[in-house]
């Protein structure tokens, strides 16, 4: 095999590889990789791999040039903002311990309100369960205020059933987990 199949076939796969991912991540299965999702890594492999498969599918559907670049650019341009968003979300992950109540660990992802002053609303929580100590599944999603993971994060956490229900609690309040 010569070089330049080896870098298409490459190209192909590692493209194959973030769509199969992106689809994963669409479908609420989220990848945890030393205290981190795993986007980054699969950001940076898609904009390396998306564009060289782009380049070379347009070719073998004989698209001219304009549209070639065309879609080049968008492919670049979507990769792009993926990589930035991928770095700038995964601040907003906390992760939880199992313990006494939680039989398997959880992943906490805060989405912060776009308004403004931000200490006025709520954020979104999603809550991940470990399917293994990789694969997490988005388990439910809870409103409450602002900061609360980052609390979590950085501070001691407890996980207590109060009224028959689980809530994550510490110093900066508590979230409903179940």
């Amino acid at each position: 095999m010569n070089f330049k199949k080896f870098i298409i076939c490459l190209a192909s796969l590692l493209t194959v590889f973030v769509l199969l991912f992106v689809l994963l991540r669409l479908m609420g299965i989220l990848i945890w990789v030393n205290g981190e999702p795993f986007d980054k890594w699969i950001a940076i492999i898609g904009l390396i791999a998306m564009p060289i498969s782009t380049s070379i599918l347009s070719k073998k559907i004989k698209l001219n040039k304009k549209k070639e670049n065309t879609l080049f650019n968008i492919v670049v341009f979507t990769n792009f903002l993926y990589l930035l968003g991928s770095f700038i979300l995964s601040e907003n992950y906390t992760f939880i311990k199992s313990g006494n109540y939680l039989s398997s660990p959880f992943v906490i992802h805060e989405k912060e309100p776009f308004q403004w002053p931000k200490d006025e609303y709520e954020s979104k929580y999603t809550f991940y369960s470990s399917l293994n100590s990789f694969i997490y599944v988005k388990d439910s999603v809870q409103r409450g205020n602002q900061g609360l993971s980052e609390h979590a994060r950085y501070s001691d956490y407890q996980v207590k059933v109060i009224s028959g229900s689980l809530y994550i609690t510490w110093t900066g309040g508590s979230i409903f987990l179940r």
